[in-house]
């Protein structure tokens, strides 16, 4: 399949076949003086999108919200969820408008959704538009767990603009368009669920069946084999979360993905030094969404997207497929720290030189992701690199005795592919936004190209530790 220019990308919209119950159709809401920020190559070739057919006038026209997109009929759609652990009855697209899917050069389908793009029925007390900086973060972000191959939505461009809104002072409103497969969370079942409309319930199982498990169509519970495939890709999803050292922030049943997708970026993070305890978010006083409670969040998740579908599914099937998430989530974790730590095969001392790993990590207070690298060094011979930042203790002396002797001589070339050297961190980030602040795009391309390559030893200044002033910090909501 050819790629085609922008105004030629064949625009159609599966969700808006669904009764009206489940959106509303919204007018985009134009950004003043809108031009382009930063776009995304790899993006545009996954809906097949030529760069050299979208210039930046065209992408801050169409995404600026001034002239529509062809064949674009703009829908908000309706979901509700659990929002720090109480049920919210009604949330919805607040500051995001479905544009509608196209179909990529390898045959996936992919919803085009705009955020920031103006009031909707569901914004409730917001103005519908998003700030400079939490689109330039979600747009980094959503790259870089891209290229360390966690599923995630994707990010095609940013859009900013002289509109003014305020949120802890006046900024500049942006908009970004992002794309994924689909935008259906778990809190558009539990939408359904609450308002007792099972009918439509089951449309929307249908709909997802259809279109994103057609394989579970062929079972004889097509209902259970869909969730049960949901909460073994919503396991493996939260593996490669920690293994990473990727906190999400916002973990509500809202922001879950019906796919296995990371969606909604809000005041994420990555693990500076290693603390579990690590809270992100500002607004999460009581640590319900911190680094070490993800795992079981999501499983609580998984429990409130089954309590939706108790019409389609019987109560003892839905707990035989949520006793799944922890073994898969176990494996998926484990072998993926075993990647990190150039372990191969198998031994049944593993788990317990990975978790005594991280109890030294720790206790030292030293930084996750350059840990791994010192550990590479420690492999090759220079064992001082790991005991410089975890201490020459007996207790690390004898963990990396054991761990010495556990790996084997292919273990180097495993850990360089494993371990990225780029991490998105939130100094970085601030940079980046204060820069593109001041009106320099500069420094968000050059991180962008550093993270599109996060396992290259080419970009140095972007893979030292973060310094004292810039660790593990807490962001707002609007971040």
């Amino acid at each position: 399949m050819s790629r085609k220019g922008l105004d030629e990308l064949l625009l159609a919209s599966r969700f808006s076949q669904l009764p009206e119950s489940f959106y509303s159709p919204v007018s985009l809401q134009p950004l003043k003086n809108p031009h382009l920020v930063a776009f995304n190559t790899d993006a545009a070739d996954l809906i097949g999108l030529d760069p050299c057919q979208a210039s930046p006038e065209q992408l801050s026209d169409r995404f600026g919200g001034h002239q529509p997109l062809v064949g674009s009929n703009p829908i908000a759609s309706v979901y509700s969820g659990h929002q720090f652990g109480g049920y919210t009855p009604q949330l919805g697209d607040g500051r995001a408008a479905l544009l509608g899917d196209v179909t990529g050069c390898d045959g996936q389908r992919w919803e085009l959704q705009l955020k920031g793009s103006g009031k909707t029925p569901y914004s409730r007390h917001g103005d519908g538009r998003a700030a400079l900086r939490s689109v330039i973060r979600e747009y980094l972000c959503s790259e870089a767990l891209a290229t360390l191959g966690i599923p995630t939505s994707r990010a095609l461009c940013i859009i900013g603009s002289e509109t003014q809104i305020y949120r802890e002072s006046i900024e500049f409103a942006a908009s970004m368009v992002r794309i994924c497969p689909s935008h259906i969370r778990f809190g558009h079942f539990e939408y359904f669920y609450y308002t007792r409309r099972p009918e439509q319930l089951k449309q929307l199982a249908d709909f997802v069946i259809e279109h994103h498990y057609p394989d579970c169509a062929k079972m004889d519970n097509p209902y259970l084999a869909m969730f049960s495939v949901v909460v073994e890709r919503t396991a493996r999803l939260i593996a490669q979360w920690q293994t990473v050292g990727f906190c999400h922030g916002v973990m509500n049943s809202d922001n879950m993905s019906i796919l296995g997708f990371t969606l909604d970026y809000g005041p994420f993070g990555f693990l500076d030094d290693y603390q579990p305890g690590y809270i992100c978010n500002r607004t999460d006083e009581h640590g319900r969404y911190a680094y070490q409670q993800q795992p079981s969040v999501a499983m609580w998740n998984c429990v409130c997207l089954a309590q939706s579908l108790t019409g389609l599914i019987k109560q003892a099937d839905l707990e035989v497929a949520l006793k799944r998430f922890q073994p898969v989530y176990a494996i998926a974790y484990t072998e993926q720290m075993k990647l990190r730590l150039g372990m191969a095969g198998k031994t049944d001392a593993d788990g317990k030189v990975i978790e005594e790993y991280l109890q030294l990590l720790e206790q030292a207070e030293c930084d996750y992701n350059a840990a791994f690298l010192a550990l590479e060094k420690a492999v090759s011979g220079d064992a001082e690199a790991i005991t410089l930042l975890l201490g020459s203790t007996s207790a690390v002396t004898q963990w990396l005795a054991v761990y010495l002797e556990r790996v084997e001589k292919d273990a180097l070339p495993l850990m360089a592919r494993n371990n990225p050297r780029v991490i998105m961190r939130s100094y970085l980030a601030q940079h980046v936004i204060e820069r593109a602040e001041q009106g320099n795009f500069d420094d968000l391309a050059q991180l962008q190209a550093a993270l599109r390559d996060p396992y290259s030893d080419n970009f140095d200044i972007y893979s030292q530790p973060t310094p004292e002033s810039g660790k593990n910090i807490s962001l707002s909501c609007s971040s």
